[in-house]
C-alpha cells in the first residue's frame, strides 16, 4: 500500500527494509550522528518530533510495521521530490541531503547495497514465476 500511495515500486521498499532491519519489526539502530532508527525502515529520530505532530510516537514505529514502512516511504518520496527519482535520492535515505564529498560516498555506498538487494528481489520472482509456470504444465 505504501509504494502504491506514493508511487515507489514496493521491492525498493523492500530492499531498504532488509539494508535497514534485516526486516526485523522492532529493530533498533544506533546512529552516532542523530541518535536512533527505528523499526523495520529505520526511522530517524531526528524526525520524532515532526511524527509527533501527526500522533505517530517512536514506539508506534516499532509496533506498526505498515505505519513504519509507510513512514520510510514518506521520507524516500521527499527524497525523490528534491532529487528527482534516482539511486542518489534512495543513498539520501540514509546518507542525507549534504552535498559534500563524504557524504556522496556515503549515499553511493548506500545506494549500491539498496541497487543489488532490489535487484536480488527481482531476480527471485523472476525465478519464482518461472518455477511456477513449469509446476502447471
Amino acid at each position: 500500500m505504501a509504494g502504491r500511495d506514493y508511487k515507489i515500486d514496493p521491492d525498493l521498499l523492500r530492499a531498504i527494509s532488509w539494508q535497514e532491519s534485516g526486516f526485523k519489526i522492532d529493530a533498533i539502530g544506533r546512529n552516532p550522528v542523530t541518535g536512533y532508527g527505528s523499526g523495520l525502515m529505520q526511522i530517524d529520530s531526528q524526525h520524532f518530533n515532526e511524527l509527533s505532530r501527526y500522533g505517530i510516537k517512536p514506539d508506534h514505529l516499532l509496533s506498526d510495521a505498515c505505519l513504519n514502512i509507510y513512514t520510510g516511504a514518506y521520507y524516500l518520496a521527499q527524497a525523490f521530490k528534491k532529487w528527482g527519482v534516482s539511486w542518489d535520492a534512495v543513498g539520501a535515505y540514509n546518507a542525507g541531503f549534504k552535498k559534500t564529498p563524504r557524504q556522496a560516498a556515503r549515499r553511493y555506498e548506500y545506494a549500491k547495497k539498496i541497487h543489488y538487494y532490489y535487484t536480488a528481489i527481482k531476480a527471485s520472482k523472476r525465478t519464482s514465476s518461472k518455477d511456477q509456470k513449469i509446476a502447471m504444465n
